[in-house]
């Protein structure tokens, strides 16, 4: 057996986890998290008090799902291919 653990953007969560279901995984575990690394960041709109200032902020930490699975080993290969794609 072997544990995947893959950390993606939240909105490919879906696309994870159709992926790992198609192949017989047996169970998935997800987590939201917040963290900061080399990967650009994108600007954002500042909103204080539920307004916008028209002003855009850069922060600190990206969002992100860590997606965590174990599968048999003869389908570790195949998913970790498939994943890839997603692990950027």
């Amino acid at each position: 057996m072997k544990e995947i653990s893959v950390f993606i953007r939240t909105d490919d969560l879906t696309q994870v986890t159709d992926i790992l279901r198609k192949d017989n995984a047996g169970g998935i575990s997800f987590y939201e998290i917040n963290g900061a690394g080399r990967g650009k960041r994108d600007a954002i709109q500042e909103i204080v008090e539920a307004y916008t200032t028209g002003r855009s902020i850069i922060t600190d930490y990206e969002k992100r799902t860590k997606d965590e699975t174990i599968v048999p080993d003869w389908s570790f290969i195949r998913l970790q291919t498939k994943l890839e794609v997603f692990a950027n």
